[in-house]
C-alpha cells in the first residue's frame, strides 16, 4: 500500500513540472548568420512580461512552447 502511495505521488509531480506554458512573437526579428555560417532569424518573445531571443532557420512562429 505505502509503494502504491509513493508511485502515484511520484506520478503527480512528473505530470504538473512537465507543465508548459506559451511565449508569443513580438514581431521583432533579426537575421543573423549562425557558427555554420548559414543565415537564420533571431525572433523575439514575450511570456509574462518577460522577453527573450530564439533562432530559427526558416521564419519566426507566432508563438513557442516554454517550460
Amino acid at each position: 500500500m505505502k509503494k502504491t502511495i509513493t508511485a502515484v505521488i511520484l506520478i503527480l509531480l512528473a505530470a504538473t513540472s512537465a507543465s508548459a506554458a506559451t511565449a508569443f512573437w513580438t514581431g521583432r526579428m533579426v537575421q543573423v548568420q549562425t557558427v555554420t555560417y548559414q543565415m537564420a532569424w533571431n525572433c523575439e518573445y514575450n511570456y509574462a512580461g518577460q522577453t527573450f531571443w530564439r533562432v530559427f532557420k526558416t521564419s519566426c512562429p507566432s508563438s513557442i512552447e516554454v517550460q
